[in-house]
C-alpha cells in the first residue's frame, strides 16, 4: 500500500489562494467611486461579475483538469493569469473595461480555487488511503483553510490605508508566486473517482430526496446575503459611517471569520444534535443581527453585533454542508453537492446588484428613512424567514 501523505501543500496554497478576495473589498469604493467616478450599482456589479465569471466557468475548469488528467498545470497557469489580471485592475481607467478585466479575473480564481479543492477530494476519494478515504478529514480541514482565507484576507485592507492600490498590487504578487511554486512543488494525483457531475443527475438526486433542496436554499439565502455584506454594508462603513478602509477590513473580518474559526466545533456538536437545528439557530442569529447592526451608527456598539452575526453564520455554515451530504442519494453526493455550491454562487452573484438596486428603491420611496437600515432588514429578514418556513420540516429533516 501506498504511504499516505497529508496534502499540507495543497492546503496551504488553498489558504494564501482566498486572501485576495476580500483583500482588496475594502478598497472598492477608492477605486471605482472616487478614482473612476462610479457609483453604487458599478460597485455591486464589480462583485457579481468576478461570481458570474467563476460560476460559468467552474464546470469547464473540472472539465479540462479531467479530460487532460492535470490539475497541477492550469492551477499554475491560471494563477499567473491572476495575478496579471489584478494587475490590470490597477491600471485600469475605463469602467467598463475594469468590468471585463474583473469578469476574466473571476474565471482564473475558480480554476485556481476549483481544481486545488478537486486535487483535495482526489486525495480523499483513494480507497488504497484507509485512515482518510471517505472521512471528511482532508476536505473538511481544507474547508476551514478556505474560509480561513477569506476571513483574514479583509483586515489587510489596511494596505490601501494611503493608496488604494497596495491591495490590487499585494494580491497580484500572491497570485504569481502562487502560479510558480505550484509548477515547481505541487504534485498531481492521479485518482479520479467521482461519478462525472450533470444537471441531470442533480434533477435525479432531487426526485429521490425532495429535502435536499432545503440545505441549497439555506445555502442560497446565506450567500445572497453575504452578497449584501461586502457591497452595501462596505460602502455604508465607508460613506456613512466614515470609516477608513483598514477599519472596514476588521469590522469584515468579524463576520467571515468565525466561519472559520467555529467550523470544526459545530461540526462535532453537530453529530451529537444533528445539523438542522444549527442551521435554524445560526440563520436566527445570524439574520436578526444583520438587521440590528443597519441602524447601529456608532462602531462601538456594532463591533459585538458583527460579531454575533459572524458567530451565527459560523453555527449554520458546516451543519448545512453536513445536512446535505446526509440527504444525498447513494453515488450522487459529488452532483448533490455542486448544485449546493451552484445555489450558493448564484446567491453571491445576485447579493450585491440586488442589495443595491433595494436600497436606492427604499430611499427614492421612503424620504426621510433609514433606507440602508431598511434593507439590512429586509436581508437579515430573509434569513429569518427561511427559518419559519422550514421549521414545519424539523421532525422529516432530523430522520433523514
Amino acid at each position: 500500500m501506498i504511504k499516505y501523505k497529508f496534502p499540507y501543500f495543497t492546503i496551504a496554497i488553498l489558504f494564501f489562494s482566498m486572501l485576495p478576495v476580500t483583500m482588496i473589498v475594502p478598497v472598492f469604493k477608492d477605486i471605482i467611486k472616487d478614482r473612476l467616478g462610479g457609483d453604487n450599482l458599478m460597485v455591486s456589479y464589480f462583485m457579481s461579475v468576478a461570481m458570474l465569471g467563476s460560476f460559468l466557468f467552474s464546470p469547464i475548469a473540472g472539465y479540462l483538469s479531467d479530460k487532460f488528467k492535470t490539475r497541477k498545470w492550469f492551477i499554475g497557469i491560471f494563477a499567473i493569469l491572476d495575478g496579471i489580471s489584478f494587475i490590470l485592475l490597477s491600471i485600469t481607467t475605463d469602467l467598463e473595461v475594469l468590468q471585463l478585466v474583473r469578469f476574466f479575473e473571476g474565471i482564473c480564481h475558480i480554476f485556481v480555487i476549483g481544481l486545488l479543492l478537486a486535487l483535495l477530494a482526489d486525495r480523499e476519494n483513494d480507497e488504497s488511503n484507509e485512515k482518510f478515504f471517505r472521512k471528511g478529514i482532508v476536505l473538511g480541514i481544507g474547508g476551514m483553510f478556505l474560509s480561513l482565507g477569506v476571513g483574514l484576507g479583509s483586515p489587510l485592507g489596511v494596505l490601501g490605508k494611503k493608496n488604494p492600490l497596495v491591495p490590487f498590487y499585494v494580491a497580484s504578487a500572491i497570485m504569481i508566486a502562487i502560479g510558480i511554486l505550484t509548477m515547481f512543488f505541487l504534485k498531481d494525483y492521479e485518482y479520479y473517482h467521482e461519478k462525472k457531475v450533470t444537471l441531470g443527475n442533480w434533477i435525479q438526486a432531487l426526485k429521490e430526496k425532495p429535502l435536499v433542496l432545503v440545505p441549497s436554499m439555506f445555502n442560497f439565502i446565506d450567500r445572497f446575503t453575504v452578497g449584501f455584506f461586502v457591497t452595501s454594508f462596505n460602502l455604508h462603513f465607508r460613506e456613512e459611517l466614515q470609516l477608513s478602509a483598514g477599519m472596514v477590513g476588521v469590522l469584515l473580518s468579524l463576520v467571515l471569520l468565525p466561519m472559520s474559526l467555529f467550523s470544526y466545533p459545530f461540526a462535532i456538536l453537530a453529530r451529537k444534535t444533528g445539523p438542522f437545528p444549527l442551521m435554524l439557530i445560526g440563520s436566527l442569529i445570524y439574520g436578526i443581527c444583520m438587521g440590528i447592526a443597519g441602524y447601529i451608527q456608532i462602531t462601538t456598539f456594532l463591533i459585538p453585533v458583527l460579531l454575533f452575526c459572524g458567530i451565527g453564520a459560523g453555527v449554520m455554515f458546516v451543519p448545512s454542508m453536513m445536512m446535505v451530504i446526509r440527504l444525498s442519494p447513494k453515488n450522487l453526493n459529488a452532483s448533490v453537492i455542486s448544485g449546493f455550491t451552484g445555489f450558493g454562487s448564484i446567491g453571491f452573484m445576485l447579493g450585491p446588484i440586488c442589495s443595491v438596486l433595494l436600497q436606492n428603491y427604499l430611499k427614492e420611496q421612503f424620504v426621510g428613512w433609514n433606507s440602508f437600515g431598511l434593507t439590512a432588514c429586509i436581508f437579515g429578514g430573509l434569513e429569518v424567514l427561511i427559518v419559519l418556513f422550514t421549521l414545519p420540516l424539523y421532525k422529516k429533516m432530523q430522520e433523514s
